[in-house]
């Protein structure tokens, strides 16, 4: 039985009204391999893998990223989709909510009246969390494990509560998940920082279409990467069809082009 580590960090945060994209990446490798990657690193002294040192390739870390057996997958969510979908549960509650407050117009203080949009803010969160999230960490233990190995997922530090978070997991026995913060701790310090660089490209090319950045994945990260939902390499798409009951013709039409345009990219 084989111990392997799985690294992830996000890209993108799911309250923002800004960021079209919430995405993850992920990063397995084999723990001897690892072992050797941080034995390198300390000994030639190497950068973090960050954006612009790969990129770079400073002091050749690309080169010796692309000597080891990792295995890439990606995850993603387009933002507008989530904040356009109807849940009749959160649509319930606010109802009642703004009912009682409106009987109350006259006797309430100002700041009684930001409670519905608190708690549509909360009713969000948990839904993001179980719903989208738990898709995409279901979607990469799916792919990326198995019942004949180990597995030690490290996670920077999430958007949600650690507790919470760890909810969404399914009770499986031959994994565990560690949370760390790339700034705060050493502790597999490397696979972090790189988890965070290929999450920060991959968001670039979603947002840009940086030409740079594709032949980047194209070389180095879509060849080792495992087959995705949406024709490109590399990447499932959470959710994937846009789904006719939350979804909008324009919503549908956007999907269509968003896939079209990462296949012409990445393949």
């Amino acid at each position: 039985m084989d111990k392997y580590f799985i690294f992830s960090d996000e890209c993108g945060s799911w309250a923002s009204k800004t960021d079209k994209f919430y995405l993850r990446s992920w990063i397995k490798i084999k723990e001897s391999d690892y072992l050797y990657l941080e034995g390198l690193w300390k000994t030639k002294k190497l950068p973090k893998p960050t954006e612009k040192s790969l990129l770079k390739n400073s002091k050749g870390i690309k080169d010796e990223l692309n000597k080891i057996e990792f295995k890439y997958f990606f995850t993603f969510t387009k933002l507008e989709e989530f904040h356009s979908r109807k849940f009749n549960v959160r649509d319930r509650i606010l109802e009642s909510v703004s009912a009682a407050i409106s009987q109350l117009e006259n006797q309430i203080k100002a700041y009684m009246r930001k409670i519905p949009i608190k708690i549509n803010e909360g009713i969000n969160q948990i839904m993001f969390l179980h719903i989208y999230e738990a898709y995409h960490i279901e979607n990469a233990i799916d792919i990326m494990c198995d019942s004949e190995n180990l597995f030690e997922f490290y996670i920077d530090k999430p958007q949600f509560v650690e507790n919470d978070y760890l909810e969404v997991f399914n009770n499986k026995t031959n994994y565990k998940i560690v949370f760390i913060h790339k700034k705060e701790s050493e502790a597999k310090n490397i696979g972090i920082y790189y988890a965070d660089a290929l999450s920060s490209l991959f968001g670039s090319i979603l947002n840009n279409q940086d030409s740079i950045l594709a032949n980047y994945f194209k070389t180095n990260i879509l060849p080792k990467s495992y087959a995705g939902n949406i024709g490109a390499n590399g990447f499932n798409k959470i959710f994937y069809p846009v789904n006719k009951s939350y979804g909008s013709t324009k919503l549908r039409e956007e999907e269509n082009i968003l896939i079209n345009k990462i296949s012409s990219i990445l393949n």
